[in-house]
């Protein structure tokens, strides 16, 4: 192993890695929305992601100015549907039997991250969730991943992060973490393969 530090926490993003949305979601919100809503929507979600801005108040905006007649929580329990990736959550589960403290770590705007709390099994198999509207951080801000590694009380270099885009393992890696990047076109063995190489056990 030589210097390589000990690996004391697995960090795991949720949307692209540990679930996906529900078939057709998009075109699902497209059709109540509208065809400007789901860009404009997205645009908006972004500044909401650190609890500071009301998602459901920005999108009844938008669907007043395009006359819509559905509702923004309409619009949100569309974004509430999700499917769980049970492969990759066995693989945190291994982790976490092999001694390594298991944390979620998710940019979610309010309404969906407190769904996500109430009614997704995360506790089942993460120790810690770190849900950035409830952090007053989002990824891929460095600030994000230091209050994780001071909230877990360890080195920055003793915590490995795994997310789907780029940007936000570059914004971990200036944290000091060690990163994967789980690409849309990787495979679930790339991952345990660049898991290994880093020394992470129970994979």
């Amino acid at each position: 192993m030589g210097d390589r530090p000990r690996v004391r926490a697995l960090l795991m993003d949720a949307d692209g890695v540990t679930q996906y949305p529900h078939a057709g979601w998009l075109t699902e919100m497209a059709r109540l929305g509208g065809p400007r809503f789901v860009a404009d929507a997205f645009r908006h979600e972004k500044t909401t992601l650190t609890g500071r801005a009301d998602l459901r108040e920005l999108l009844t905006a938008l669907l007043e100015r395009d006359g819509r007649d559905c509702t923004a929580d309409d619009i949100l329990q569309v974004w509430y549907r999700v499917e769980l990736d049970e492969r990759m959550l066995d693989l945190v589960d291994r982790v976490r039997a092999a001694g390594v403290t298991t944390a979620l770590a998710t940019n979610q705007q309010s309404y969906r991250g407190g769904f996500m709390l109430a009614n997704l099994p995360y506790d089942e198999h993460f120790d810690h969730q770190f849900h950035s509207f409830r952090v007053g951080l989002a990824k891929p801000d460095p600030a994000f991943f230091t209050h994780i590694v001071e909230t877990l009380g360890i080195a920055p270099s003793e915590a490995v992060f795994v997310d789907d885009m780029a940007v936000n393992v570059r914004g971990a890696r200036r944290a000091g973490l060690q990163a994967v990047h789980f690409a849309g076109t990787d495979t679930y063995g790339h991952l345990r393969s660049r898991l290994r190489a880093l020394g992470v056990p129970g994979v």
